[in-house]
């Protein structure tokens, strides 16, 4: 964590409502931190690398410290190897695993792409036993560019309530793994490189099948 968002941090007041629209965490929170400009405004996230830590230990990390059940922070690009672009999505207890497709977040005043938006669901365990919990974040993946950025990545990290399913965006919380599924994944994990993120039934059967 930054030494501005270190000195940031703190209650928040009663009332305090931090509620910014995909447009404004990517478009303006998101780009100045990229673009390493105006610490009082970026100083409102967090820097963390969210992988560090459990999801239950990250509102305790929080620049603002509220009721509010919704969390943001900023967070370096973690990849699996050191010249893989394969993200690192692993806990010590679990894994952090894509559900539903990816959205697009556009600019208002241009209508371009700025960030693609994909929803994450926390399993406890590894594959292909990983249990799922309510734990859900938005990781908001910048699609513009300029040069001397820093590389970052903001997350949106929610709990649902324990008697709603962790999905979203109308995507279905039931499981789709088979049997084939898992036997596919044991075969494949004799080869390194694959992980509990990054897992893609169109490569197992392109594997299997002799097409890669």
């Amino acid at each position: 964590m930054t030494s501005s968002t270190t000195s940031f941090r703190s209650a928040a007041p009663v009332g305090y409502g931090f509620h910014p629209s995909d447009e404004e965490l990517v478009n303006h929170f998101l780009r100045l931190k990229m673009r390493g400009g105006s610490d009082h405004v970026v100083s409102t996230i967090a820097e963390v690398n969210v992988c560090d830590f459990e999801p239950w230990e990250l509102p305790g990390k929080s620049a603002i410290q509220s009721d509010d059940p919704e969390c943001y922070f900023f967070s370096p690009r973690n990849y699996k190897y050191a010249k893989s672009q394969r993200a690192n999505r692993t806990t010590k207890t679990g894994y952090w695993k894509g559900t539903g497709k990816d959205r697009t977040v556009t600019a208002e005043s241009t209508g371009k792409q700025i960030a693609t938006k994909r929803t994450l669901v926390f399993y406890s365990g590894r594959v292909p036993n990983g249990v799922k919990t309510n734990w859900i974040m938005h990781e908001y993946n910048p699609t513009f560019d300029f040069p001397n950025k820093r590389d970052f990545i903001l997350y949106k990290l929610k709990k649902s309530p324990d008697d709603t399913p962790a999905f979203d965006g109308g995507e279905s919380s039931t499981s789709n793994v088979t049997e084939e599924d898992v036997q596919l994944r044991t075969q494949l994990e004799s080869f390194n490189g694959i992980d509990e993120g990054d897992y893609n039934l169109n490569f197992a059967l392109n594997f299997t099948n002799g097409n890669m």
